[in-house]
């Protein structure tokens, strides 16, 4: 059997930002002050407050897309399979198991990770508890990394057939890391938070999958220090994105 490496890791890294709060700010008086708009970039951070709280409660968004943050995350191919729905204001480059061999790296779920479901389980509203024994858990464990193994022992005998890897790759399962950059603008940010963060006291409450909003938690991180004023007002106001 093939050498592989089990891990819960997910990174999510910064890799470059354009723009920030005063870039809202300026492109919302694009409107009423033309080319002028850009001095309102360096106007004192109370004044862009405000008008970017009223920006966020009245749902004026496309100020908010004038500006980027780009990150690296390492993540298994089941969290991409969900961030990838994310279309609009987002870009992605993601690694090819068509022009490089995978790494044998894999997903295993840390003990303390809600896994068992609560009695009246509901597909629409799941909700999870950590396992109550260890047996469980390390059954579970056991059972993927035997998978994981048989499966990347089986493509690299594949890739050895000589076969294109686009076809060599088909027996592994979702369970695998893949890399990607990700690009977003603000706006669009906020309307990832907004479904792939449970967060009670949001006006519409979201219940992602564990792992994508473990993801999730460190992009809205990064984006509360790039853009706090941003930030700030769309936690306020319920976590709807404009």
């Amino acid at each position: 059997m093939a050498d592989i490496t089990c891990t819960s890791q997910i990174t999510v890294r910064l890799v470059q930002k354009m723009g920030g709060d005063h870039m809202v700010v300026a492109a919302a008086r694009v409107s009423t002050s033309g080319e002028d708009a850009l001095a309102c970039a360096s106007l004192p951070a109370d004044e862009q407050a405000g008008l970017i709280s009223y920006l966020m409660k009245h749902r004026h968004g496309t100020p908010f897309e004038h500006s980027a943050i780009t990150f690296f995350v390492h993540a298994p191919i089941f969290v991409w399979r969900e961030w990838h729905r994310h279309r609009i204001g987002h870009s992605f480059n993601e690694e090819s198991a068509r022009y490089k061999t995978l790494d044998p790296v894999f997903y295993l779920p840390d003990p303390d990770r809600p896994m068992m479901k609560v009695d009246g389980w509901r597909p629409g509203r799941p909700k999870f508890l950590p396992c109550a024994d260890d047996a469980t858990h390390d059954a579970l464990c056991t059972n993927l990394r035997d998978s994981y193994e048989l499966a990347y022992t089986n493509y690299l005998k594949n890739l050895a057939l000589g076969i294109d890897p686009g076809l060599a790759r088909d027996c592994l399962p979702v369970g695998i890391y893949s890399s990607c950059w990700v690009t977003v603008n603000p706006r669009s940010v906020m309307a990832f938070l907004s479904l792939r963060r449970h967060v009670p006291e949001a006006k519409y409450v979201s219940y992602p999958l564990y792992e994508i909003d473990v993801a999730a938690w460190c992009v809205e991180v990064m984006f509360a220090d790039n853009w706090p004023i941003t930030y700030r007002a769309f936690v306020e106001h319920g976590r709807v994105a404009p």
